[in-house]
């Protein structure tokens, strides 16, 4: 998985946390089957953009998340030489895309998955910065 993957499912992932319903049965339809394509191929991250774009709701705020991690990731890159980002992801974040991905409701599947604290950790490595977790 490149690291613009990473970021891009990262800031996906974090949007649909913060979605307040379900997504619409289509949009729905759709994330399981890039959730069966992440399982069989972790690099088979595809059509998240074109899916957010399809439901406004969820397009506004994933590009919200796009923005602050590239404003992250700029403030990172300001001083010292950082790390690479990385090109391989965790296991948990990946489990957490396929698992959310492939439920029935993937708000509510993802939200269990932040609950964990989990993207929080993959955003603070992204960018370079500590975490307590």
């Amino acid at each position: 998985m490149k690291p613009n993957d990473i970021i891009h499912l990262t800031a996906f992932l974090t949007a649909l946390a913060k979605l307040n319903e379900p997504l619409p049965e289509d949009i729905q339809m759709q994330l399981n089957d890039v959730g069966k394509a992440i399982a069989a191929d972790t690099n088979n991250i595809y059509n998240l953009d074109a899916i957010a774009e399809s439901y406004p709701t969820l397009d506004k705020i994933y590009q919200a998340e796009l923005a602050v991690i590239d404003s992250n990731i700029s403030q990172r890159n300001k001083g010292l030489e950082p790390d690479t980002l990385p090109t391989e992801p965790t296991k948990e974040l990946t489990n957490a895309a396929i698992n959310s991905f492939n439920h029935p409701n993937s708000v509510e599947a993802v939200k269990q998955a932040v609950n964990s604290n989990l993207l929080e950790q993959v955003r603070a490595f992204i960018t370079g910065k500590k975490t307590n977790g």
